[in-house]
């Protein structure tokens, strides 16, 4: 079967000890699915990822793509994060023809990749599809430790409206979706909320469009990734006002070398 070219979305933010079990579970994925494109950004990390990133794949740089973006934590308060534009114009000039997103606290499951393209191309109706996650904390646990798909993440097994009910690293869609059928993030967070404009999540305005436009959203019925639950998740996404997401920020950084 014809491998089709999968667009990786990576987003890094200091965590120079959790982003090698991300880029070592793209290795692992490799073995069994060697046509994909890393997009590794980085959001102006005190502690750069892009070494790191070159180190562990350094036999496949050529599939590698880095940007690296140096706003401001004081930036991003005032004006909500921008990694939707990022991703946007990503997918407007990208030849892969799947894309899935990859946090650096995540890792891909060995075999996602290769069944994601099989799957895909058994089923060229399925625009785009979600699946199973494992949970684990990347602090504690090994990801190859930890099988079970249970839990509020796993509970959906049918055609599906995402929002709210799917985390990004159980989705993955034909870029079509964005190139045919209009649908995109948002290009910046505070278009979501003027008095947190941090706070808004990313993928939801993408999850309400790819319903809209593409219809609703297949069970893939495979396990995506380990999703990453800690203690140091950044609080972009939560209900945090300026002052704590500042302190919270501050630990995050100060702890960075030791902790990740």
């Amino acid at each position: 079967m014809e491998q089709k070219l999968i667009l990786i979305l990576s987003t890094y933010y200091n965590r120079p000890k959790l982003v090698r079990n991300t880029l070592n579970s793209i290795l692992k994925a490799n073995v069994h699915h060697q046509n994909w494109k890393l997009i590794f950004g980085d959001d102006g990390s005190p502690i750069p990822g892009e070494p790191i990133a070159r180190e562990i794949l350094s036999d496949h740089i050529d599939q590698i793509e880095f940007i690296r973006k140096e706003t401001t934590l004081e930036e991003k308060i005032s004006n909500g994060i921008s990694l939707g534009k990022y991703a946007n114009d990503i997918l407007r000039n990208t030849d892969a023809e799947i894309a899935v997103p990859l946090n650096d606290d995540d890792q891909l499951h060995p075999e996602y990749l290769a069944k994601l393209n099989y799957f895909l191309t058994e089923h060229p109706e399925v625009l785009y599809c979600y699946s199973n996650i494992h949970l684990y904390n990347p602090l504690t646990q090994a990801a190859e430790d930890v099988k079970h798909t249970s839990g509020p993440y796993n509970e959906h097994t049918g055609p599906i409206n995402l929002y709210g009910k799917c985390d990004a690293s159980q989705v993955a869609w034909r870029v079509s979706c964005n190139t045919e059928k209009d649908a995109w993030f948002a290009e910046s967070t505070v278009e979501g909320s003027k008095e947190m404009p941090w706070a808004t999540n990313t993928d939801a305005e993408f999850f309400n469009q790819l319903y809209e436009k593409c219809g609703p959203a297949h069970y893939s019925g495979f396990v995506s990734q380990y999703k990453g639950i800690h203690d140091y998740q950044l609080l972009w996404h939560k209900k945090a006002d300026a002052n704590k997401l500042r302190e919270y920020i501050t630990e995050t950084n100060k702890l960075a070398g030791e902790k990740f």
